[in-house]
């Protein structure tokens, strides 16, 4: 940990010269004296502590900061949640988290139909400028509450409808939207019905961008984020949301590790 290691030189460094000081004036000065030998007695242990325990006492004293000390760099949270920055050397790099809801199961596609939305997929991505990293997730989920929740959110999607047929104007795409939403939790349902497991999948995306300051770099990654939204989102019809707080903190934890269990996702 370079920056603690700075700290601790900077502290034993101040300690010398204040010591020195004081011994040279010989105490002529009085209670001016007094004061930088108090700071020294205080730098020298405090120093000692920092090169024992530093790697405890760091992210314990900058927690309420959402400061992460490693080895090679600081990992900061800024207050919005929304956003992980580190510095390395003399830039910073911002990465943000996105979810990918697609609301049209695989398994309810004909052969023909996976192939097209592979490979626009692939075009899509393709196209996109910012370096993005998708991860994929599966894990097998609890079929009671699973069953449950699907049921809450066909019954969701079904008032959303007839609150959008009740306007004047109703919006078709988002009909549509709902519409094929609703198919995709009949066809879970149906599958639960004849005893298939409930296998869940979780795609999110993350995107870096790099700047010479803290809030450039921020705000690069928030284009890039937009960036993801209109191409990936309008090209697939599927819906793209940034991730902030609990949600987003748990994607960079498993840049290190996966979630031990169904709690974790």
């Amino acid at each position: 940990m370079a920056e603690v290691n700075n700290l601790i030189i900077g502290l034993l460094a101040a300690s010398g010269i204040l010591s020195l000081f004081v011994f040279v004036t010989g105490g002529t000065l009085g209670i001016l004296s007094a004061i930088p030998l108090l700071i020294a007695i205080i730098a020298a242990p405090l120093s000692f502590l920092l090169y024992k325990w530093g790697y405890w006492l760091v992210p314990y004293v900058t927690r309420g900061q959402r400061v992460i000390q490693s080895d090679d760099a600081i990992v900061e949270i800024p207050h919005t949640e929304d956003v992980v920055v580190k510095k390395v050397g003399d830039y910073y790099y911002a990465s943000m988290y996105v979810v990918v809801k697609i609301f049209k199961s695989v398994t309810n596609m004909t052969d023909e139909e996976k192939f097209g939305f592979m490979e626009l997929w692939e075009r899509t991505v393709s196209a996109l400028k910012p370096v993005t990293k998708y991860a994929v997730l599966v894990y097998l989920k609890d079929l009671y509450k699973y069953k449950e929740s699907i049921e809450a959110r066909k019954a969701k999607a079904q008032m959303e409808i007839a609150k959008e047929n009740e306007k004047p104007n109703p919006d078709k795409q988002r009909l549509d939207l709902l519409m094929r939403e609703i198919s995709m939790w009949d066809g879970i349902l149906s599958r639960l019905d004849v005893g298939d497991k409930p296998t869940a999948i979780l795609t999110y995306i993350q995107t870096t961008a790099k700047g010479m300051t803290k809030d450039a770099a921020m705000a690069a990654a928030r284009q890039n984020v937009n960036e993801i939204r209109t191409a990936i989102g309008t090209a697939l019809n599927v819906e793209i949301a940034p991730l902030s707080g609990e949600d987003m903190k748990r994607c960079f934890d498993w840049e290190y590790t996966l979630p031990r269990g169904t709690k974790g996702l």
